[in-house]
């Protein structure tokens, strides 16, 4: 999890393909669904088999076109995953007991040993395992248990909020591809009260809020960079009524050189670039908000305003 927003690219796509590598093999026993576990463990079987009966071909002389042991597992496990993408979240089916242990594992700080050798602490231990919960949650459906998702959402929003240099944006990115497959159904009602939260951390992190923040540490510009491009177009695609409330206030209630006119205004036309039908519902809405934003905003934000007026 600590090389996932390292500077080098080459480092990040070496640690997300590790993650998948290992996902379908290493997940921590509480969050592993039994039924799948039973299933891989079958495959795996069955696949040895195979490459034994491959073996004693060769010892013959009969040519066999057996996959490999190292082959076999993983493309059967992800098919199970892709196979089961969403488990009704009404129909968890786990126990009281069960529930605590997955709560139990989320918010360990138990060292491990990589925490030592990427000199992190106790703190960097639990929001792994937040990150690790939420991408296996997201990506490997069908391997963990149904409730997972659930348990993670709000652990994961919370990572995304408390801007951490390390963490924050891996969280955020996560939060942002699995919306709508995954956390939309989680946290549906929030999701509004969401978007103002992260209105008011880009705000922060832009400049003239920052300035008050005093002795805290500055935000890295990674963080605000995945507010606004990648966290923020996603939360609005999965609320647009709510989006267009809240932008609506947000421009009224701040002052005319505020970062998030102009956020607000690019998001918009993100939204309408990525779900054009879906906005064509609130078209009096959008049209409303574009004339807000031209009697409050200062003179580029008019012309962006006018602009997107011609364009709509």
């Amino acid at each position: 999890m600590s090389f996932w927003q390292d500077e080098s690219e080459h480092v990040r796509m070496a640690a997300r393909t590790l993650f998948h590598c290992a996902a379908s093999r290493a997940i921590p026993i509480p969050l592993c669904d039994k039924k799948a576990n039973a299933n891989r463990e079958l495959v795996r079987s069955l696949s040895e088999i195979g490459e034994n009966e491959g073996q004693v071909s060769k010892v013959g002389g009969t040519s066999t076109n057996g996959l490999s042991s190292d082959m076999s597992p993983e493309p059967q496990a992800t098919s199970l995953a892709a196979e089961s993408p969403d488990k009704s979240l009404g129909k968890q089916g786990i126990t009281e007991a069960e529930r605590f242990k997955i709560l139990d594992w989320l918010e360990s700080y138990e060292m491990q040993d990589w925490i030592s050798c990427v000199g992190g602490t106790s703190q960097d231990a639990m929001t792994s395992h937040i990150i690790v919960a939420a991408a296996l949650a997201m990506w490997y459906p069908s391997l963990v248990k149904p409730s997972l998702a659930t348990l993670v959402a709000h652990p994961l929003v919370k990572l995304v909020m408390a801007m951490n240099e390390t963490y924050s944006s891996t969280a955020a990115e996560l939060l942002s591809e699995g919306m709508e497959s995954t956390w939309k159904a989680c946290i549906n009602s929030e999701i509004s009260r969401l978007i103002g939260d992260t209105f008011f951390q880009i705000e922060c992190v832009s400049g003239q809020s920052a300035n008050t923040a005093g002795h805290h540490p500055p935000v890295p510009s990674s963080v605000r960079e995945t507010l606004v491009g990648i966290l923020l177009p996603n939360l609005a695609m999965a609320d647009i009524p709510g989006f267009l409330n809240v932008i609506e206030s947000q421009i009224w209630s701040t002052a005319s050189d505020s970062p998030v006119h102009l956020v607000s205004l690019t998001t918009l036309i993100r939204v309408m670039r990525g779900s054009p039908r879906q906005l064509s519902q609130y078209l009096d809405k959008v049209s409303r908000v574009n004339y807000i934003s031209r009697r409050q905003s200062c003179t580029i934000i008019q012309t962006i305003c006018f602009i997107f007026w011609i364009f709509m």
